[in-house]
């Protein structure tokens, strides 16, 4: 072999060698390579493992906090895979039950026969709303059969997972003892329901002090008044005047703590009516002006000229707070001082409604700031020198503060010991729009008479009413605004000559035999319902003058309201509002809720010293002589009918028959305007609705006193001076 070729094999050597190395090189650069990744795939594993134990952990821990809250409050879980016949519950379960405490299966069925059977329908509701997809979430009280008896649960349940089409798959909730829970509850019932029989208890007392109390008060303070109508001497006349002021003083008391009773009992009811609030204001404080002029003391009363005429409001208890007030200003003041009254109606700050403002302000003995803290409490006067000095109850200012929470206001006090006292009485304002609603004089009512007979000249009016005087009232005021009137002695006959058609509006009184006005009205309005008929308006006119009178007639599908005794003035803005009601399209059932606050109560004037005012009963008449003694004829007749009937109802306590002869007689004497027998009668139709016989006896004499004196007026009219339909028939009063 020559040297040539083996320098060449062994370049050829090298060369592959070299090669190798390089490849060797490269392969342990892979495998350096694979080294990293497989030490970083393994420090990966590591993490991941320790991630995952630390997840674990947390996830126990939760699972542990979890069950410690669940223990702790007592709760049972439940988990219903769907469509299993079997619940999983947990070991409160059994606990619950009396059963073995331990974490199983339970038959559905078996879990339902331990319901209670008035709570079973109650639960399968609101299950059959979860597994029907309607309802996501449902709770539950309910009670179930234990080792020991019922027990009271609260179950919860929620949707825990849903199909493709999302119908539950999978129930799940707790369920909760709520035996204490339930006890307490009813312990608070019971103990309510007590509280409510006591205060209950102690109103029907108070009512029932108050009315043997103010029975032979009412006939002191008469006695007494009749007494110093006589001959007397100046001892006995002082002697007597300290009778009557004692009796007035112990009245106002009586009324006082009734106040405060029916306040507390939440049973006084704020009025809305429209009123004009400056003379409410001067009324009120017209006779203490007098008391504080005779002290004597300067008064005086301001009515700035921001204040509103007609507002909406309590005329009545706006005037009790006001005389409350001023009575104590006059009491608390000494001789020579001040008593400033001032009556304002600032604009509000901002968008607020405007506000009353009455300041009553004296120069008196003031009040100490620790007094003024519990001044507005019952029973609490300044101090007990004070009450000894100036005599008091402490329950005026109590009630003022709780009569001006309730109109919605408040009453302020400023005052410093020996420096006099400033009450501030605020309240809110409602203005009215000032329309003529007062009773107008005779010759203004005859001219509106007149006026509007043009509007209802030739309207055919169906007038139901069973008492002939009413009837023959209405009837003589129907025709003189040119009505033509028929008339229907009951609702049955009211139904029947409506069926005959051709009526064009319908007077309705409301209790009347047989049927009475409300069911004649429905009757009514289901035959138009039926046949499709036009409305035919309806008013009622009744004696019936309770708060919730006119809201059942509405109810019943009358379109308006009027009381007896009925002033023409009120009946024909009655009418007309109804007309126009009507004529401004359809009118819908009424609600009882949705019905309209009633009108504003018609101002009369102050009854006549009369049992009878027979000149207002000719004016109504328009001077119609011959209505006046068949008026007169009727009357006489029913005034010894009705007391007849009373006096038997009253003998055989039947009380339906009595409640219906004091309403008849109630309505004839307020048409007939004897408004002090009315009120009578009323009184006599209240005892024997509410079943007090003891009244009834008591008032059913002053009754047939009262008549009497109608009587001979009546008497007169017809020019029988020397005939009394009494003179025979009054029975013995009743004692009792």
């Amino acid at each position: 072999m020559t040297p040539d070729r083996l320098a060449l094999d062994l370049q050829r050597t090298l060369n592959e060698l070299a090669q190798e190395k390089a490849r060797t090189q490269q392969l342990l650069a892979e495998v350096e390579h694979q080294n990293r990744e497989l030490d970083r795939l393994r420090s990966s594993v590591h993490r991941e493992s320790n991630s995952r134990l630390l997840a674990e952990e947390a996830l126990d821990e939760t699972r542990d906090r979890l069950q410690m809250a669940v223990d702790a409050a007592g709760l049972a879980l439940w988990d219903w895979q769907l469509p299993s016949r079997q619940m999983f519950l947990t070991a409160r379960w059994g606990e619950l039950i009396g059963d073995i405490g331990r974490d199983a299966y339970w038959e559905v069925a078996e879990l339902k026969s331990r319901l209670h059977p008035e709570d079973a329908r109650l639960l399968q509701t609101a299950m059959t709303a979860l597994l029907e997809g309607r309802e996501q979430r449902a709770v539950v009280q309910h009670r179930v059969r234990t080792s020991t008896g019922w027990l009271w649960v609260e179950t919860h349940g929620m949707v825990a997972e849903h199909d493709a089409r999302g119908m539950p798959l999978r129930l799940m909730g707790t369920l909760a003892d709520i035996g204490e829970r339930k006890r307490i509850e009813q312990d608070s019932a019971q103990a309510r329901e007590m509280a409510e029989q006591a205060s209950q208890a102690k109103s029907d007392f108070l009512a029932n002090i108050s009315h043997e109390v103010r029975t032979p008060l009412n006939a002191l303070m008469g006695l007494t008044r009749m007494l110093m109508d006589s001959p007397l001497n100046a001892e006995q006349a002082n002697w007597l005047a300290l009778m009557d002021s004692s009796a007035r003083a112990l009245l106002a008391l009586l009324n006082d703590i009734l106040d405060l009773s029916r306040i507390e009992a939440g049973k006084l009811d704020i009025e809305h009516t429209r009123f004009d609030l400056h003379r409410a204001l001067r009324d009120a404080s017209g006779p203490h002006a007098e008391q504080a002029r005779a002290k004597p003391l300067a008064f005086q009363l301001v009515l700035h000229p921001d204040l509103p005429q007609w507002v909406l409001g309590d005329p009545g208890r706006l005037g009790q707070v006001v005389g409350n007030l001023l009575s104590n200003a006059i009491k608390f003041t000494p001789r020579n001082g001040r008593i400033d009254v001032t009556v304002s109606s600032p604009e509000a700050a901002g968008s607020g409604p405007r506000e009353l403002q009455l300041k009553v302000q004296d120069s008196g003995v003031g009040i100490g700031r620790k007094q003024q803290a519990t001044i507005f409490e019952a029973f609490t006067q300044a101090d007990a020198s004070t009450a000894r000095r100036h005599g008091g109850s402490g329950l005026g200012l109590a009630i003022c503060a709780r009569l001006a929470s309730l109109m919605g206001g408040r009453i302020d006090l400023q005052s410093e010991l020996g420096q006099g006292s400033t009450f501030t009485l605020t309240l809110p304002l409602q203005e009215s729009p000032t329309v003529n609603e007062g009773l107008l004089s005779a010759p203004m009512e005859l001219l509106e008479i007149a006026d509007a007979g043009p509007r209802y000249a030739g309207m055919v009016v169906l007038l139901a009413e069973d008492h002939p005087v009413n009837e023959m009232m209405l009837r003589q005021l129907l025709l003189r605004l040119g009505c033509i009137v028929r008339v229907a002695r009951g609702g049955a006959q009211a139904v029947a000559q409506w069926e005959q058609g051709g009526i064009d509006m319908v007077l309705m009184d409301v209790q009347m035999p047989g049927m009475s006005g409300l069911q004649a009205t429905q009757m009514i309005r289901e035959a138009e319902g039926k046949r499709r008929l036009k409305r035919t308006p309806i008013v009622a006119v009744t004696a019936n003058a309770m708060p919730g009178d006119r809201q059942a007639c509405l109810a019943a599908g009358m379109d308006g309201y009027t009381p007896k005794p009925v002033s023409p003035q009120a009946l024909m803005q009655e009418m007309d509002r109804v007309l126009a009601l009507l004529a401004s399209g359809p009118v819908p059932a009424i609600a009882p809720s949705a019905l309209p606050p009633p009108a504003a109560p018609v101002k009369r004037p102050a009854a006549s010293p009369d049992a009878l005012d027979v000149d207002k009963l000719r004016r109504r008449l328009d001077g119609d002589e011959e209505t006046l003694r068949q008026l007169a004829l009727a009357m006489r007749s029913d005034l010894v009918s009705k007391l007849t009937d009373m006096q038997r109802a009253f003998e055989v306590k039947d009380a339906a028959a009595a409640v219906a002869h004091a309403h008849g007689l109630k309505g004839s004497l307020g048409s007939m305007t004897a408004e002090r027998g009315a009120r009578l009668a009323k009184g006599l139709e209240l005892a024997a609705r509410g079943g007090d016989w003891g009244l009834f006896g008591r008032a059913l004499p002053l009754m047939r006193t009262e008549a009497r004196q109608i009587d001979r007026i009546l008497a007169r009219i017809l020019d029988a001076s020397g005939s009394d339909l009494f003179g025979s028939t009054e029975p013995p009063a009743t004692v009792y």
